[in-house]
């Protein structure tokens, strides 16, 4: 093929090119999954080839674009999660101190002071 050639077939592809939005709409019906694995923190790669295995055809770069639209859904969706998170290795609250009338007393007798302490001598 010449020069010539090649650009005139280029050409005629160029104005007979419609781009498509296409895989974007084809996305939507997955909105809801596809941004929960964003939101753990699965890579654009792994959603385009969990999304071929299921025969849903769609490029790295497609799901790229589809995730940084609804960018803000999965980092709500993320700060959930790990609020939930939190929540669950939270540890349980501390039962309070108990008061001086719950504690046995120190000694048996409850006028006689207790043990005194080691001294030590300097």
């Amino acid at each position: 093929m010449t020069n010539q050639e090649v650009q005139a077939d280029l050409a005629k592809v160029a104005s007979e090119y419609n781009h498509s939005q296409l895989q974007q709409a084809i996305l939507e019906n997955y909105k809801d999954s596809i941004l929960l694995l964003r939101a753990k923190y699965a890579s654009y790669e792994k959603i385009a080839e969990l999304l071929n295995e299921r025969d849903i055809k769609v490029s790295v770069a497609t799901v790229r674009k589809f995730c940084r639209k609804y960018q803000d859904e999965a980092d709500r969706l993320r700060a959930e999660m790990e609020a939930d998170a939190a929540a669950e290795h939270q540890a349980p609250a501390p039962s309070p101190a108990p008061t001086k009338e719950d504690r046995p007393p120190l000694t048996s007798d409850p006028g006689k002071r207790g043990p005194r302490t080691a001294r030590d001598t300097l």
